[in-house]
């Protein structure tokens, strides 16, 4: 498994790249091809890996990790779905045990609001403690926006957000559909590129014990 990288920023200062994230080398994503009767989605050549239980499309990116600049705006597609499935660590890549039946969970502030839930949906993969703090001091976007730091003891696989490609539309539109809440057909024309979790028993904890 391939851990969290470190570069410097344009100040010399480190910075952490976590596993999760997408790199320039990657940028580049498979082309897809769309059945012109159903609007159904798919690649020349797929793999195993393409599409989820549900059967839903995913983006696939083209290119090694690690190569060119860090764009810490985006996830690479794959890695964050093997984070959500797996509780992969989205800094370390690493698996994360769960602590009395609980996961722990970093949220940019902004994300999660000022006051404390019981629940949240989000695309955010889970952290485990021992990246949370290097995660706050080291990451651009949660230095300046800061963090919400949790425990979660359920985690409901909701559905995914992407493009969704409409008969007779030439653009795809981004959105978000539920593996339960939608209908068949409309998940065959979705390219999936986050999975969407809904964290349950939701607890606001300290970010050093």
């Amino acid at each position: 498994m391939s851990s969290a990288t470190s570069e410097a920023d344009r100040a010399g200062a480190a910075v952490t790249v976590p596993w999760v994230a997408l790199w320039e080398g990657e940028s580049r994503v498979e082309p897809l091809r769309c059945d012109p009767a159903s609007g159904f989605l798919r690649y020349a050549q797929e793999e195993p890996e393409d599409r989820d239980e549900h059967g839903v499309l995913w983006m696939r990116h083209i290119g090694p990790q690690g190569q060119g600049r860090p764009l810490f705006s985006q996830t690479h597609s794959r890695r964050q779905r093997q984070c959500m499935v797996s509780s992969l660590c989205q800094i370390c890549g690493e698996r994360i045990e769960p602590e009395d039946g609980r996961l722990p969970w970093l949220l940019p502030a902004r994300e999660y609001g000022s006051r404390p839930k019981l629940v949240h949906t989000t695309g955010t993969p889970p952290t485990c403690r021992s990246c949370w703090a290097p995660a706050v001091e080291l990451c651009p976007h949660l230095r300046t926006e800061g963090a919400k730091t949790l425990s979660v003891g359920k985690v409901v696989h909701w559905g995914v957000a992407g493009l969704l490609h409409t008969p007779g539309e030439r653009a795809l539109r981004w959105t978000a559909c539920g593996y339960e809440d939608s209908e068949p057909d409309v998940l065959k024309r979705l390219l999936a590129e986050t999975r969407l979790v809904v964290l349950q028993d939701v607890r606001e904890v300290p970010l050093t014990d």
